[in-house]
């Protein structure tokens, strides 16, 4: 009897455990697709604060690049440089011009170089006379005239600076004679360098920038430098819009093009499994995999709701609790994928009189107004899509509605704005401009767009010369 009872126990036993492990077993591999999930979220989420930082800290410097290859004085100098019989006056001249936006911009260097005599000008005077043929480090020159873009990023070392590596924008500088001369402003590596290493420290992630080859451009470990490829990273899809996410190798790997660069975000993070010890631990002891499985379960599901968190706030507007312009955007974005809902309708509005509420009341009273109006287009549009604050006083509506629909919607909205007098203390006025795709199905998701603009400012127009204001103080 003793032995039958210990065997129905064992029996018993065994297939508790063996449930019990089933069970587990099916556990963690879902907690694990979640996981898996989650470090998509999140790695996407750094490889977008990456690519903004890094497109944002080189906008400055291609802008200068650019201006340079504009300005007038520049190109003058370079059509009369060959006439020229004063030569140590135009290096004298060129240096304080190189100089001065070298110092005044705050950037490492500053540089010119003449198409018909080939001089290479700096801040600090004539440098050298560019010669591809015979000079390896002049090579940048031809390549970058065989290329006919108006501006380019190019990775070299600076002659001036002590052969440091340096990012330089080349720009074009062209007259009604065709091409005269390249210029442009570098930054020493550097300074990218070190915004790239604070993320790979905070986040335990690795920041490339490749050319379309997988050739380094940008790393932290400057032997990399034009010196090292990245295999088997997607470099190819220029989408504006794409990140294109991959796991291969144990590691998650994001590439992205950066447009005003062009060269290839890539962000690589090892990839989380469970390893060995703890898949013997969870087949020796019952209870330590039940431990296990909550905590994993409760970080996993920690995580899910930090990441919804981050990706709600990044399309929230923080003042009204609006999708913000980001939202607004990608909304645009994702209907010119298809063909027009016959039902879409594009609209824009705008507070008016929120600058004179401002300079009266001062700038609470004016968030009050702004959260009011907010309010207003919500309750009257919010069932029929989505309402988006895409400036200050400035909002967008993407919606699907019949026309009556749209009819009752304008009624409710005048209703509302009139019912805010009394909590206001003082009168809520939004001009609006609306566009249906019913209207004219030849028009683009952009044209309604803009006609919805054109209407809503017709409106503010015909709010201020009845009530006698000048739009431009309110």
């Amino acid at each position: 009897m003793q032995k039958k009872t210990r065997q129905r126990y064992t029996g018993t036993f065994i297939l508790v455990m063996s449930v019990l492990l089933l069970s587990t077993l099916l556990a963690m591999l879902s907690m694990n697709r979640m996981n898996a999930e989650n470090r998509k979220d999140m790695s996407m989420l750094i490889a977008a604060r990456v690519h903004d930082t890094i497109s944002s800290s080189m906008t400055e410097p291609i802008m200068a690049a650019k201006t340079m290859a504009s300005n007038g004085f520049l190109a003058d100098f370079l059509v009369e440089e060959e006439s020229s019989e004063n030569e140590a006056g135009d290096v004298a001249k060129m240096q304080r011009y190189l100089s001065s936006v070298k110092e005044r911009l705050g950037f490492d260097s500053a540089f010119t170089v003449s198409t018909k005599t080939s001089r290479y000008y700096t801040a600090v005077g004539l440098n050298k006379i560019v010669d591809p043929v015979n000079d390896p480090h002049d090579v940048w020159y031809s390549a970058f005239l065989e290329k006919n873009k108006s501006y380019d990023l190019d990775v070299d070392t600076d002659e001036v600076n002590g052969n440091l590596w340096t990012v330089f924008v080349n720009a074009r500088i062209e007259t009604d004679e065709g091409l005269v001369g390249v210029g442009g402003v570098g930054v020493q590596m550097t300074n990218i360098q070190d915004i790239l290493s604070a993320y790979e420290n905070q986040y335990g992630v690795k920041i490339n920038l490749v050319d379309a080859n997988g050739l380094v451009q940008v790393d932290t470990d400057t032997v990399k430098i034009e010196n090292a490829w990245l295999n088997d990273i997607p470099v190819s899809a220029k989408t504006e819009n794409e990140y294109i996410y991959n796991e291969t190798g144990g590691k998650i790997i994001i590439t992205k093009y950066v447009e005003n660069l062009g060269w290839f975000l890539v962000v690589q993070s090892d990839d989380i499994k469970l390893d060995n010890d703890m898949k013997l631990m969870l087949l020796l002891n019952g209870g330590l995999f039940l431990i296990l499985l909550v905590v994993f379960f409760a970080v996993g599901h920690a995580t899910r709701r930090r990441t919804t968190v981050l990706l709600d706030n990044s399309y929230k507007d923080e003042l009204t609790g609006l999708s913000n312009r980001r939202a607004y955007e990608e909304a645009i974005s994702r209907l010119k994928k298809a063909p027009l809902p016959q039902g879409l309708v594009a609209v824009n509005a705008d507070v008016n009189g929120l600058k004179e509420v401002n300079d009266r009341d001062g700038h609470n009273a004016g968030d009050v107004m702004i959260r009011a109006a907010a309010d207003c287009l919500l309750q009257s549009f919010g069932e029929h899509g989505d309402v988006y604050r895409i400036g200050g006083d400035e909002f967008s509506a993407l919606l699907n509605l019949t026309p009556d629909e749209l009819a009752s919607a304008m009624r409710c909205l005048t209703h509302i704005l009139r019912s805010y007098r009394e909590t206001l203390g003082f009168e809520l006025s939004i001009s609006i401009g609306t566009v249906p795709h019913w209207e004219d199905e030849a028009l683009s998701l952009d044209e309604m767009i803009d006609k919805a603009d054109e209407r809503m400012y017709a409106s503010k127009r015909a709010h201020y010369e009845k009530n006698g204001n000048d739009r431009r103080k309110n």
